[in-house]
């Protein structure tokens, strides 16, 4: 598997892209595109797919993305990214309702983006 790992990682295209430092945020958000799609392609049954996928698994994600953005010093409106690019992935062939988690996925964004001052 690190094999292949690091042939992808030597791909000229891939290697230039991961010179920016904003690199991580557009791989986590391509992740949770395609995470909810390898799922339906799998036959999992919807009731996990909405527990597991999208309330464990995206929100662990975009907790760290929120995370990612602070320790990179980005700019706050690349909250806006994983939220954004989640709703339109879910558009063609997901119910509407799913959307909802495009605002609570911000929403987690944010808990990380405060890092360890949420109480304060």
């Amino acid at each position: 598997m690190r094999k292949i790992g690091d042939k992808i990682k030597n791909i000229p295209i891939i290697r230039k892209l991961n010179t920016y430092r904003w690199m991580p945020l557009v791989w986590w958000s391509i992740l949770v595109v395609i995470l909810p799609y390898v799922s339906s392609l799998l036959h999992v049954p919807i009731v996990w797919r909405e527990g597991l996928l999208f309330m464990i698994i995206d929100s662990t994600i975009a907790y760290h993305v929120g995370n990612l953005i602070l320790k990179l010093k980005l700019k706050r409106w690349w909250l806006l990214l994983l939220p954004i690019v989640f709703c339109l992935a879910m558009l063609p062939k997901f119910a509407l309702y799913n959307l909802m988690f495009g605002l609570i996925y911000l929403i987690i964004e944010a808990f990380g983006l405060m890092n360890k001052n949420i109480y304060r």
